[in-house]
């Protein structure tokens, strides 16, 4: 094949995990080409720095105050003219990204195949989360394959008449970066930042339990973030013989809700810039449980065995619900407090590692099928059939 695959991605999570996949899809000797939109550019050029990988291309679109109307239309041309240059005979795209949407849709503008990794995630709610939830609907009507991680989300996409033989069910290939990162942090291949490893030490000396929150949803601004801070403050201060690690999302909403609710002020809550991502997959593996409405947190927490907060009121991921690793509270202080609580006086008690999300063996499933699919999708003449919309 002459034609190369080219996967997409433009922020953090996005990164970690598209970039396995892009490993995994050169190693089976498949032409491949990493795009990268730089939607977020600092977080994603972090990932890139720990997996040693740096794209083909770097369409640098970030700038200062960006807003949905300049992400789309950004990205929608400038991927276009990625496509016309490389003349791809397949698009991944993940997620429910702006990044996802509008490089998707460029891709179905000139009929070049799409498939999606990570398919099938709802929560029902158009505006929660916004606008993800319209993204990853909209990329669910126009892509030709779905890799759905888990038997729900591959539901979700048969309930909206998407045909059988275009949905997989591969697992989440979040839980392959997740193992790959644990196994170099656990041997000492990747060095994690002095000054956190040193205060995780201290907290093992000092038999203190330890907590991860991260907060920074858009739909919970309106009041949502301070009701949560509220309640981690009150927790922190009943509880002084736990630390709760909070690595603060930039956005102006999340700081004015931490400067209303004082958290700062608790000796025992630690604020710090944005993690890398290995130090954020380091804390993981040694809090003993997590409050946060992140999704890939989610699915990285459960993988590795820690019971989940969700601060949120709707979720597109059941699974760890289901399972019993995870608990919807939403931003409601006293269901927030009555949790923390109970996974407090919980945290001797063993929970299994799930796998729930995946097994790890995500892109090695992905790869198979569009190796499979290659013949029989792929093997068109992209430049007689594109076709040239005025973008």
């Amino acid at each position: 094949m002459t034609q190369p695959i080219i996967v997409i991605m433009g922020t953090r999570a996005e990164a970690v995990k598209m970039i396995p996949l892009y490993f995994a899809l050169k190693k089976s000797g498949l032409n491949t080409l990493l795009c990268a939109t730089f939607q977020h550019f600092e977080l994603l050029e972090q990932v890139c720095d720990v997996f040693n990988v740096v794209p083909d291309f770097n369409l640098n679109i970030m700038k200062k105050d960006q807003h949905l109307f300049y992400l789309n239309e950004t990205i929608l041309r400038k991927t276009r003219e990625v496509y016309l240059q490389t003349n791809p005979a397949l698009v991944l795209v993940q997620g429910d990204t702006t990044t996802t949407m509008a490089s998707a849709m460029a891709a179905f503008y000139m009929h070049i195949p799409i498939g999606h990794v990570e398919a099938g995630l709802r929560t029902g709610n158009m505006q929660a989360p916004f606008p993800e939830e319209m993204n990853r609907k909209v990329v669910g009507q126009i892509a030709d394959f779905h890799f759905a991680p888990t038997a729900f989300s591959s539901a979700n996409l048969l309930s909206e008449g998407v045909k059988r033989e275009n949905v997989f069910c591969t697992g989440n290939t979040v839980v392959d970066a997740l193992l790959w990162m644990k196994e170099r942090i656990n041997s000492g291949k990747i060095k994690i930042d002095e000054k956190l490893a040193s205060l995780v030490d201290a907290c093992k000396t000092k038999k203190q339990k330890m907590v991860l929150l991260t907060a920074h949803r858009r739909e919970s601004f309106d009041g949502g973030l301070l009701r949560v801070f509220k309640a981690i403050k009150k927790f922190a201060q009943t509880h002084p013989d736990t630390f709760i690690f909070y690595p603060i999302h930039p956005n102006p909403n999340v700081l004015k809700a931490i400067e209303e609710s004082g958290i700062k002020s608790v000796k025992n809550i630690f604020t710090m810039d944005p993690l890398f991502y290995k130090e954020m997959i380091y804390l993981l593996i040694n809090v003993d449980f997590v409050a946060t409405d992140s999704g890939g947190i989610q699915e990285e927490a459960v993988s590795l065995g820690k019971r989940v907060l969700v601060l949120r009121d709707i979720t597109e991921r059941w699974e760890g619900v289901w399972d019993g690793s995870e608990v919807l509270v939403g931003t409601d202080e006293k269901l927030i407090l009555k949790n923390m609580e109970k996974f407090y006086n919980l945290i001797d008690s063993d929970l299994p590692v799930s796998s729930v999300y995946g097994d790890g063996q995500a892109c090695k499933r992905i790869v198979s099928i569009i190796k499979t699919k290659l013949d029989g999708v792929f093997a068109k003449d992209f430049k007689q059939k594109q076709f040239e919309a005025n973008l």
